[in-house]
């Protein structure tokens, strides 16, 4: 067969997540195939190869015709993960990866394919861990991974030319660094005496002004209770001036009344007296 029948058919989407053979795992491959033949079908879906790239090419280069099967079933994810992951060395960065990535390819193609679309998604990070055989913490990664890396990191984490967790920061924003407290300078024990003097003399001064504000409170205290003893004085002498207007009042209206009480008085006397008179003047005649 010619190199023109290797590529007559092309691998499957989902066959291109697993990384190729190594230069030394395809010599061996195909020296296996030459020696017992082919032992593993080669499965295929939709005219692609869905199962068994390198054995189709190592059977391709030895010019032995391939045995084929088209893929029946109803979950080709499932079977090409099942197929591949467990009997192939990978780390398992790698098996995180491509099991996540797998998962969002077929998320993005069930609206054209009728059998991925009937396919069982592994929509939880626990059953993506189940199926990669890896902690939720490492498949966590991989989602992050294939969700926000560019295609080729992620591309670079499932050929295993770079690890996951490395992936992963060259993603993530750097952590902040938090600047180390300077150093506490050590203080002479002179200094820290001169200090403490300092700071003794500044207490009693404070003390002292305490004192004398405590002095002058107490002054201020006897003025307001004297100012209190005016007010009241004050108050007192309001009143009794009061009264004493009022007294001046009803003594001024009592003089009244007795002045005009002297004039009835002197009036009803001279009306007694021309009485009297003529009283007289009448017993004369």
């Amino acid at each position: 067969m010619t190199d023109q029948n290797i590529q007559a058919i092309q691998l499957h989407p989902l066959c291109t997540y697993f990384p190729r053979m190594s230069d030394a795992e395809f010599i061996s491959l195909k020296a296996n195939i030459q020696d017992i033949g082919q032992t593993h079908p080669i499965y295929t879906l939709n005219g692609m190869i869905l199962d068994g790239g390198n054995r189709y090419r190592a059977l391709c280069e030895l010019g032995i015709k391939p045995v084929m099967i088209e893929y029946t079933g109803s979950n080709p994810t499932q079977f090409i993960l099942s197929s591949n992951l467990h009997r192939r060395h990978l780390t398992q960065g790698q098996a995180a990866a491509i099991v996540s990535a797998s998962q969002s390819w077929v998320k993005a193609q069930v609206a054209d394919d009728e059998k991925l679309a009937n396919s069982a998604p592994l929509d939880t990070t626990e059953s993506r861990a189940k199926q990669s055989g890896v902690g939720q913490r490492t498949q966590q990664m991989a989602d992050k991974l294939v969700k926000e890396a560019p295609a080729e990191l992620v591309k670079e984490v499932i050929d295993g030319k770079k690890s996951l967790t490395k992936a992963i920061k060259e993603i993530s924003p750097p952590k902040p660094v938090t600047p180390k407290p300077e150093p506490v300078p050590v203080i002479d024990q002179q200094l820290q005496e001169d200090h403490q003097e300092q700071l003794s003399s500044i207490i009693e001064e404070q003390q002292g002004v305490i004192k004398t504000l405590e002095a002058d409170n107490i002054a201020m205290r006897k003025v307001f209770e004297s100012d209190d003893k005016v007010f009241a004085s004050f108050e007192e002498v309001k009143a009794l001036t009061e009264l004493n207007r009022g007294l001046n009042e009803r003594i001024t209206g009592l003089t009244t009344e007795k002045d005009e009480a002297v004039k009835a008085a002197a009036y009803w006397k001279d009306q007694f007296l021309t009485l009297e008179i003529e009283l007289d003047k009448h017993l004369e005649k």
